[in-house]
């Protein structure tokens, strides 16, 4: 749950912790302009390209690596994992029956009924173990294959995050709101402090990217 709350912190992309009450319209509107006076070059829809939409030198390798993109035997690894049958027969496109329009931007979202995050990776755990199966594993290996899959087919489409006039859901994202800008580890720093505050920074080699955009990647 703690990492869910985490993913829906950054997708419902937020403002500023000193906001009291703030509603969620209102922090979206908020953490979009302070991107945008940031960047003022670049075009809100173009934040989706995380750091390549605020460096020029990146941006430029990024575009000459996707003339071959490296990531396609893992999108097939996922698309053959998905059209795999089940002992049962069915397969992952039961459970996902929209997946050829794209389902990736439909997530995460709060489900009222059992007061919880749900993310597609969940999902696609549900998915298995509802039709007698055992769930993947996190992270890594098949449980990514099949989620680069369903999100490469869900390319084009805008995110869509809703949070329900739902007491429990409001809870969850105001746990998530904190979660962002909470301050831990040796450090002492926050997601914010790198991804709000610094974004277009570096910290060694690393640009740090902005979390205007960060949907398009999280959770990993």
């Amino acid at each position: 749950m703690k990492k869910n709350l985490a993913a829906l912190t950054v997708l419902l992309m937020i403002a500023t912790p000193m906001v009291a009450q703030a509603s969620p319209e209102s922090d979206l509107k908020e953490f979009r302009s302070h991107f945008t006076n940031m960047f003022p070059e670049v075009p809100v829809d173009d934040f989706i390209n995380g750091v390549y939409s605020v460096d020029e030198a990146s941006r430029a390798q990024w575009e000459d690596f996707e003339e071959f993109p490296p990531y396609e035997i893992y999108i097939s690894k996922g698309e053959d994992l998905f059209n795999k049958k089940f002992a049962n027969g069915k397969s992952f496109a039961h459970c996902f029956p929209d997946y050829r329009q794209g389902v990736r931007q439909n997530y995460p979202k709060f489900d009222t009924a059992s007061g919880e995050v749900v993310t597609l990776e969940g999902d696609i755990n549900k998915c298995l173990t509802d039709n007698g199966e055992k769930p993947y594993g996190w992270k890594k290996g098949k449980i990514a294959y099949v989620g680069a899959y369903l999100a490469y087919m869900s390319r084009g489409n805008k995110l869509d995050v809703n949070i329900p006039d739902d007491e429990a859901a409001m809870a969850a994202y105001n746990r998530g709101k904190k979660h962002f800008y909470a301050k831990r580890g040796q450090l002492n720093i926050s997601c914010a402090d790198c991804h709000y505050n610094n974004a277009g920074n570096r910290i060694r080699a690393d640009i740090l990217s902005p979390a205007l955009g960060h949907p398009t990647g999280f959770p990993v």
